[in-house]
């Protein structure tokens, strides 16, 4: 499996590279802070197909790999923030009324905050307001050591990854099917699939112009991006929260979804919000007494979900994320047990692309350096505790959303607290740098990875090429990410009303914090292991439900764990769409499956395309009014 392949990675790749991480990483940042999104796809499909049409009209042609590695370079014009604004953001912390107000053994966690994060409260660095002094270089530097560290660790265990689950289980991956139908729509255009690539790119326009334009004016007709009906529900199931979304792309995103899995995930995720919350808000108040108390009627949407993820489910969700490892790792045990011994005993029954002896040693040099970084930082934390993270949690977590990722089209959504919870479980030990610094790890990159792999194998492409335009893209984003905050850091205080979306999410970032460091949080044994044990359960008699045919989905389960109910409906109204419409309209379900990646990559061109020029155009006329700073 490692021949045959013809290399895309040409100047054109590179000078793609450099392009939109120039261009569209400060547009990304400054939308980030005022609108609290980024171009995100936009600046994929977009300029992916301006790219195709200035080649083609200088009286050039692109193969198909050279098209797909266009494709995947433009996706570093979706970065947004990079590391270095946490440094940012712990400047405003140490200055937060919050971290004085919350105490640890008589001082405030703000005087607790180690100079190696930023300088210490009072120091006249702050009023420059710039990252290029002598006092911000022991975090940059500690921070640029992350970024190495996390980069190499996710390079190797996604590799691994793609050498189990693309090489050798041949996981299908549906939405390497959008990512090859880009690269063909580019390279051939031919008519056949170009008339349903331009007709659903219309669709996408049709769209963008009800839905963004009259938003961006001021004007919604549509909410974006939905409808919180957490209001009307509350009557009935107080504590309860649903809304539906009004993002096309959502859905149509989601006619790739299984739907058996779909149906699944919108059990799992109404069992969650719609069920398991409001008992806890009433009948069952005794068990989560903070959150009950805390609960007002009138909240919306992203206030149950952000307050109830704090005081009620913290705990559970790890317990849920062990469990999904345990179980993933013991469906795929033979094939890991194989490369296991395979790497160990020196041979290898097949030729690959991916070398995974290489890959595991990489992974495993770079998770010991941040192990040992994370260590120096933070000596009072045991050891164990970012040993067992790095090396099993976070690279098997990686492995699990490259399973999903393979099966279901979607990674599974991310639990963003797993760290900070487990350190809260594992150790009475209440530092603020053992919560808000966490050791560099991989594992984050091996689903899209291995979906661009398999991408890859279909068009021939070699994708020891996505490697290269990793590392560049990385490197880049960081670097020119790191410029962008330095320069609009400058102009204004952040957090502040020139950056409206940094005062919400600042602040709510502080008051995690101090209720981590003030050790005010409810993790405890019971409320990770009967969450850990009940849902392993369920996946092991379910999965041998699933086997013997029976209408089960183990990942779709897991899925709507992690997915908030409106994803949950949006991913299963489109994979109504797509398992059961879209094949009657477009002549049968194999005629489906061939076209169904030119339909999902024009509508989310097109809808893209209206919102690239309505950002900027709200951006053109926003620009003038800091002047004179």
């Amino acid at each position: 499996m490692g021949t045959g392949f013809k290399s895309g990675f040409t100047w054109r790749v590179l000078f793609i590279i450099i392009g939109v991480t120039l261009f569209f990483i400060p547009a990304n940042i400054y939308a980030s802070f005022v609108a609290g999104t980024a171009f995100g796809s936009v600046a994929i499909f977009f300029t992916a197909l301006l790219v195709s049409e200035l080649v083609r009209l200088s009286g050039e042609s692109l193969t198909s790999q050279e098209a797909l590695l266009i494709y995947y370079a433009a996706g570093w014009g979706g970065a947004s923030l990079p590391i270095y604004y946490l440094i940012i953001y712990r400047s405003y912390f140490v200055h937060s009324p919050l971290a004085w107000a919350v105490k640890v053994g008589g001082t405030p966690i703000a005087e607790l905050v180690p100079s190696w994060m930023t300088p210490k409260y009072g120091s006249p660095v702050y009023q420059w307001r710039s990252l290029f002094q002598w006092e911000f270089m022991p975090p940059l530097t500690v921070y640029t050591i992350y970024f190495v560290l996390s980069l190499l660790a996710d390079i190797g265990i996604s590799t691994l990854a793609a050498h189990i689950l693309v090489e050798r289980l041949e996981y299908p991956y549906p939405f390497a099917d959008v990512d090859t139908s880009m690269a063909m729509f580019l390279s051939e255009r031919e008519s056949a699939t170009m008339k349903y690539f331009l007709a659903f790119f219309g669709v996408g326009i049709g769209y963008g112009l009800i839905a963004y334009v009259p938003y961006v004016s001021g004007v919604s007709w549509i909410p974006i991006p939905f409808v919180d009906v957490t209001n009307v529900i509350q009557e009935w199931l107080p504590g309860g929260a649903l809304a539906i979304p009004t993002v096309l792309s959502g859905y149509i995103g989601s006619m790739l979804f299984p739907f058996k899995a779909a149906i699944w995930a919108l059990i799992s995720s109404f069992i969650i919000w719609l069920v398991l919350t409001p008992l806890f808000t009433t009948t069952w108040r005794a068990y989560a007494p903070e959150w009950a108390s805390e609960y007002v009627k009138g909240m919306g949407l992203m206030a149950v979900l952000n307050r109830s993820m704090l005081r009620l489910w913290f705990g559970p969700m790890l317990g849920f994320s062990l469990a999904i490892i345990a179980f993933v790792v013991f469906t795929v045990r033979k094939e890991l047990y194989a490369v296991v011994t395979a790497i160990f005993s020196g041979g290898s029954e097949r030729k690959t692309v991916f070398n995974p002896k290489r890959s595991l040693l990489l992974y495993l040099a770079a998770s010991a350096a941040s192990v040992a970084l994370y260590h120096a930082l933070v000596p009072s934390i045991p050891l164990w505790i970012p040993v067992f993270f790095v090396f099993a949690f976070s690279g098997l977590l990686g492995l699990v959303n490259a399973v999903s990722a393979g099966q279901l089209a979607f990674p599974l959504p991310s639990f963003s607290y797993a760290w900070h919870s487990f350190v809260y479980l594992a150790t009475p030990i209440r530092l603020y740098e053992a919560f808000a610094f966490d050791p560099p790890r991989g594992g984050g990159g091996a689903a899209s990875f291995c979906q661009q792999v398999k991408a890859c194998f279909r068009i021939g492409a070699d994708p020891r090429d996505l490697i290269k335009i990793w590392v560049i893209g990385a490197v880049l984003a960081n670097l020119v990410g790191l410029l962008s905050l330095e320069f609009f850091w400058r102009i204004a205080p952040i957090p502040s009303s020139a950056y409206p979306m940094t005062i919400y999410g600042m602040i709510s970032n502080s008051y995690i914090d101090t209720m981590l460091t003030g050790g005010l949080l409810r993790v405890d044994v019971y409320n990770v292991g009967i969450p850990f044990v009940f849902l392993l359960a369920i996946l092991f008699v379910g999965g041998l439900a699933e086997a013997r045919g029976l209408p089960f989905s183990s990942l779709g389960l897991v899925y709507g764990l992690f997915a908030t109910p409106n994803a949950a409906l949006a991913t299963l109204i489109g994979s109504i769409l797509g398992n059961f419409l879209m094949p009657r309209l477009l002549g049968g379900k194999q005629e489906w499956q061939r076209l169904r990646g030119y339909v999902i990559a024009g509508e989310l061109t097109g809808e893209g395309f209206v919102l690239l020029l309505m950002v900027v155009a709200s951006f053109l006329a926003k620009a003038g009014w800091l002047w004179p700073w």
